[in-house]
Protein backbone atom coordinates (compact mmCIF):
# COMPACT_ATOMS: atom_id res chain seq x y z
CA UNK A 1 0.00 0.00 0.00
CA UNK A 2 1.36 3.42 -0.92
CA UNK A 3 1.42 5.99 1.85
CA UNK A 4 0.49 9.61 1.25
CA UNK A 5 4.07 10.64 1.91
CA UNK A 6 5.41 8.29 -0.79
CA UNK A 7 2.75 9.41 -3.25
CA UNK A 8 3.46 13.10 -2.72
CA UNK A 9 7.23 12.61 -2.78
CA UNK A 10 6.98 10.64 -6.02
CA UNK A 11 4.89 13.35 -7.64
CA UNK A 12 7.26 16.05 -6.45
CA UNK A 13 10.31 14.18 -7.73
CA UNK A 14 8.68 13.61 -11.12
CA UNK A 15 7.68 17.25 -11.41
CA UNK A 16 11.09 18.61 -10.47
CA UNK A 17 12.87 16.14 -12.75
CA UNK A 18 10.66 17.23 -15.67
CA UNK A 19 11.24 20.93 -15.01
CA UNK A 20 15.00 20.38 -14.64
CA UNK A 21 15.16 18.42 -17.91
CA UNK A 22 13.13 21.06 -19.73
CA UNK A 23 15.34 23.91 -18.55
CA UNK A 24 18.53 22.13 -19.67
CA UNK A 25 20.44 22.44 -16.39
CA UNK A 26 24.12 21.71 -16.79
CA UNK A 27 25.26 21.55 -13.17
CA UNK A 28 25.91 18.07 -11.76
CA UNK A 29 24.13 18.91 -8.52
CA UNK A 30 20.98 19.97 -10.35
CA UNK A 31 21.01 16.82 -12.47
CA UNK A 32 21.63 14.57 -9.46
CA UNK A 33 18.90 16.09 -7.29
CA UNK A 34 16.45 16.86 -10.07
CA UNK A 35 16.13 20.46 -8.82
CA UNK A 36 16.69 23.46 -11.03
CA UNK A 37 19.11 26.23 -10.07
CA UNK A 38 16.49 28.76 -11.11
CA UNK A 39 15.12 30.28 -7.89
CA UNK A 40 11.78 31.16 -9.51
CA UNK A 41 11.20 27.53 -10.40
CA UNK A 42 12.22 26.45 -6.92
CA UNK A 43 9.89 28.99 -5.32
CA UNK A 44 6.97 27.82 -7.45
CA UNK A 45 7.68 24.21 -6.47
CA UNK A 46 7.82 25.16 -2.79
CA UNK A 47 4.52 27.03 -3.00
CA UNK A 48 2.87 24.02 -4.66
CA UNK A 49 4.23 21.71 -1.95
CA UNK A 50 2.83 24.05 0.72
CA UNK A 51 -0.58 23.99 -0.98
CA UNK A 52 -0.53 20.19 -1.03
CA UNK A 53 0.47 20.14 2.63
CA UNK A 54 -2.40 22.44 3.54
CA UNK A 55 -4.82 20.24 1.60
CA UNK A 56 -3.87 17.04 3.46
CA UNK A 57 -3.53 18.55 6.93
CA UNK A 58 -6.19 17.03 9.18
CA UNK A 59 -9.03 19.24 10.29
CA UNK A 60 -9.51 17.16 13.47
CA UNK A 61 -6.85 18.89 15.55
CA UNK A 62 -9.44 21.08 17.28
CA UNK A 63 -11.57 18.03 18.10
CA UNK A 64 -8.62 16.25 19.65
CA UNK A 65 -7.89 19.31 21.78
CA UNK A 66 -11.48 19.44 23.04
CA UNK A 67 -11.40 15.76 23.99
CA UNK A 68 -8.05 16.21 25.74
CA UNK A 69 -9.50 19.05 27.80
CA UNK A 70 -12.48 16.90 28.83
CA UNK A 71 -10.10 14.09 29.83
CA UNK A 72 -7.89 16.49 31.81
CA UNK A 73 -10.87 17.81 33.74
CA UNK A 74 -12.03 14.28 34.56
CA UNK A 75 -8.60 13.03 35.63
CA UNK A 76 -8.05 16.05 37.88
CA UNK A 77 -11.32 15.30 39.68
CA UNK A 78 -11.13 11.51 39.86
CA UNK A 79 -7.43 10.57 39.38
CA UNK A 80 -8.30 8.30 36.44
CA UNK A 81 -9.23 8.65 32.80
CA UNK A 82 -12.93 8.51 31.93
CA UNK A 83 -14.38 5.37 30.40
CA UNK A 84 -16.61 7.33 27.99
CA UNK A 85 -16.93 10.81 26.47
CA UNK A 86 -19.96 11.75 24.35
CA UNK A 87 -19.27 13.82 21.22
CA UNK A 88 -21.26 15.33 18.38
CA UNK A 89 -20.95 14.38 14.73
CA UNK A 90 -18.46 17.10 13.73
CA UNK A 91 -16.10 16.19 16.57
CA UNK A 92 -16.46 12.48 15.74
CA UNK A 93 -15.50 13.10 12.12
CA UNK A 94 -12.57 15.24 13.24
CA UNK A 95 -11.28 12.40 15.43
CA UNK A 96 -11.62 9.90 12.57
CA UNK A 97 -9.80 12.27 10.19
CA UNK A 98 -7.03 12.76 12.74
CA UNK A 99 -6.64 8.99 13.27
CA UNK A 100 -6.37 8.46 9.52
CA UNK A 101 -3.83 11.30 9.25
CA UNK A 102 -1.57 9.85 11.97
CA UNK A 103 -2.06 6.37 10.48
CA UNK A 104 -3.72 4.83 13.53
CA UNK A 105 -6.40 2.17 13.25
CA UNK A 106 -9.99 3.37 13.19
CA UNK A 107 -11.85 0.72 15.21
CA UNK A 108 -15.52 1.64 15.24
CA UNK A 109 -17.83 -0.57 17.34
CA UNK A 110 -21.41 -0.35 18.57
CA UNK A 111 -22.87 -0.38 22.06
CA UNK A 112 -25.91 -2.44 23.00
CA UNK A 113 -28.11 0.64 22.50
CA UNK A 114 -26.81 1.10 18.93
CA UNK A 115 -24.48 4.05 19.49
CA UNK A 116 -21.16 4.08 17.64
CA UNK A 117 -17.96 4.08 19.69
CA UNK A 118 -14.30 4.63 18.98
CA UNK A 119 -11.42 3.88 21.38
CA UNK A 120 -9.01 6.79 21.86
CA UNK A 121 -6.19 6.73 24.46
CA UNK A 122 -7.98 4.46 26.91
CA UNK A 123 -11.25 6.37 26.67
CA UNK A 124 -14.16 5.35 24.48
CA UNK A 125 -15.57 8.15 22.35
CA UNK A 126 -19.35 7.78 21.91
CA UNK A 127 -21.06 9.36 18.90
CA UNK A 128 -24.18 11.30 19.86
CA UNK A 129 -25.71 12.58 16.60
CA UNK A 130 -28.72 13.91 18.53
CA UNK A 131 -26.48 16.51 20.23
CA UNK A 132 -24.94 19.63 18.66
CA UNK A 133 -22.32 18.84 16.01
CA UNK A 134 -19.42 20.39 17.96
CA UNK A 135 -20.51 18.98 21.34
CA UNK A 136 -17.95 17.38 23.67
CA UNK A 137 -19.44 16.10 26.90
CA UNK A 138 -17.90 15.52 30.28
CA UNK A 139 -16.21 12.20 30.78
CA UNK A 140 -18.06 9.50 32.71
CA UNK A 141 -17.59 5.92 33.90
CA UNK A 142 -19.71 2.85 33.27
Amino acid sequence: MITRRALLAGGLAAGTATSAAASGDATPVARATGVSDDSATLNSILSEVREIGNAVTPQGGDSIGLIRNARRTFIKNTSKFPDFIDVGLLVWEGVVDWLVYVQQPVTVTRLADGRYTLPLWGTTIVLRPDFAENFVGQGYDK
